[in-house]
């Protein structure tokens, strides 16, 4: 098992799966990062059989500052009640949405280069996946992920219902890509894909 961190989370790959944390690979920081606006998932982790872009979002201890964030389509954003400034940032079923397409963008553009750049090693077998005929093909599953930490619930609506409200928002947004979308958390999350160990051991 590959282990990787975010956000003071422990995150746990198959082995086998190619993974990358893309945010910080070379080509994003030093590359991608120079198109304002720039941004992209947490994790690409590819297998045998499906391919994942996965974002996290650990809103533990910070749930008030993060809850405008979780009402689909900016509901929220001008009226939240935060400590933060709201500024250009979106809803998650936005933000999320935006990184993906901008994730497989930015894949494209490091595909353009071959192997020209010393930079793009660590997203070689990423790209090898991404841009192969399997990935058109409806065998090679196509998921897109939420993992959203964070005490949310409250009298009119649970968590589960705020998660099930952000995924049909993202399932929405994310028509264009032949994809399986899905909002989790610690406890509702799919170990086939990745699995969680906190700031403890697997």
């Amino acid at each position: 098992m590959e282990i990787k961190e975010e956000s003071g989370l422990k995150f746990g790959f198959p082995d086998g799966n190619t993974t990358v944390k893309f945010d910080d690979t070379k080509y994003y920081r030093n590359l991608f990062n120079a198109l304002p606006g720039s941004k992209g998932v947490d994790f690409i982790t590819a297998g045998k059989d499906a391919i994942s872009f996965i974002e996290v979002k650990n809103c533990l201890g910070d749930e008030g500052n993060c809850r405008w964030r979780i009402a689909p389509n900016n509901q929220k954003q001008h009226t939240a009640a935060t400590t933060v400034d709201t500024g250009d940032r979106n809803s998650l079923d936005i933000e999320v949405s935006q990184k993906v397409a901008m994730t497989l963008a930015a894949l494209a553009g490091a595909s353009t280069f071959g192997d020209r750049k010393a930079s793009l090693d660590e997203l070689k077998e990423i790209l090898a996946a991404v841009f192969s005929a399997d990935f058109a093909d409806n065998g090679k599953k196509k998921y897109v992920i939420l993992f959203l930490e964070g005490d949310f619930g409250g009298h009119t609506r649970s968590k589960k219902m705020i998660m099930e409200r952000l995924q049909r928002s993202m399932n929405t947004k994310m028509r264009w890509l032949n994809c399986k979308v899905s909002v989790v958390d610690s406890s509702t999350y799919s170990k086939n894909i990745f699995q969680i160990g906190g700031t403890g051991h697997f």
